[in-house]
């Protein structure tokens, strides 16, 4: 099955992650789920997580956050898919 490649600007990075057509099509109806992925920002490893539809999060469908930090807080319509 393919994967669907998401991706949002974190300052002036971009991060990805890739999220099997069934997450996909699940956090596109609601569902909520976390992932975490290794990434690297200005040089420094970081490890990203990625939250879709976060009831911790009631005002935003998308938040990414990065070691205790927020990289991304909005909207999955304002991510861009691959």
């Amino acid at each position: 099955m393919p994967e669907i490649k998401i991706n949002v600007t974190v300052g002036n990075e971009y991060q990805s992650i890739s999220l099997t057509a069934s997450e996909w099509q699940a956090v596109q109806g609601g569902a909520f789920l976390v992932k975490s992925v290794e990434g690297v920002y200005e040089g420094q490893s970081f490890t990203y997580e990625w939250h879709f539809n976060d009831p911790h999060y009631s005002q935003s469908t998308l938040v990414v956050t990065y070691d205790e930090g927020e990289g991304f807080i909005g909207s999955i319509s304002d991510a861009w898919v691959d």
